[in-house]
């Protein structure tokens, strides 16, 4: 009856598919694998996907998702009024920076904030999760602490050796952390570190108080 009564109303049993915040490229890949989607050729841009929770038939294509989820954000930043895929890039790039380095809401603020200022004034970014990126290319989890050595890793998307965004997004960023993004939430601050014992990132407004907090950290580390 429930199957006739489908067929009848032309009604389809919808699955899911939760691409979670932070999720890199080899985690998008496993999802697909263990879905009920079909599986040929397909392109993941990368930049054109926000995490969030899609819907799709039994052994729908999918190529077919993945239009749908790349409309998705095309849609959202439309009604952004940014049209311009230049843009869009460059927000989804900075999102995924801000998704990987940040704890809460007010941290994804003040380290949207100490991004835009470090690109303002053209200083390097140092954000410690491109380099994480730069060494496995987003196709498996480093299951070590980065060294002093990893932060010379010669890639484009390493921003301890480049100046600006790296040329691509480093994880898939949700809805949430592209807004705050969009805000360009303002602070004096120009550095930042992680302490451990606080569970929180320190900012600095100039060097020579960053140096000076993070030794202090590292002494009581």
């Amino acid at each position: 009856y429930d199957i006739l009564f489908k067929i009848r109303k032309g009604k389809s049993y919808l699955r899911k598919l939760t691409i979670v915040e932070g999720f890199q490229k080899y985690q998008l890949l496993e999802l697909i694998k263990s879905s009920k989607l079909k599986h040929d050729y397909f392109e993941i841009k990368e930049y054109l996907i926000i995490a969030d929770t899609y819907f799709y038939i039994k052994n729908e294509n999918i190529n077919s998702l993945l239009k749908k989820i790349n409309r998705f954000a095309l849609d959202f930043f439309n009604k952004k009024n940014i049209n311009n895929i230049k843009d869009i890039k460059k927000i989804i790039i900075i999102s995924s920076l801000v998704e990987k380095e940040g704890k809460d809401d007010l941290d994804k603020k003040l380290i949207t904030s100490v991004i835009y200022n470090r690109l303002e004034k053209n200083m390097k970014l140092d954000i410690d999760a491109t380099v994480i990126y730069s060494i496995t290319k987003g196709e498996y989890k480093l299951n070590r602490k980065l060294n002093y050595s990893d932060l010379k890793y010669n890639s484009p998307y390493n921003t301890y050796k480049n100046r600006g965004l790296p040329p691509g997004p480093i994880c898939f960023p949700g809805l949430n952390t592209i807004k705050i993004v969009l805000e360009k939430y303002k602070s004096p601050y120009y550095y930042y570190y992680y302490d451990e014992n606080k569970n929180s990132h320190i900012f600095s407004k100039n060097y020579n108080d960053h140096i000076g907090k993070l030794n202090e950290y590292r002494k009581n580390k």
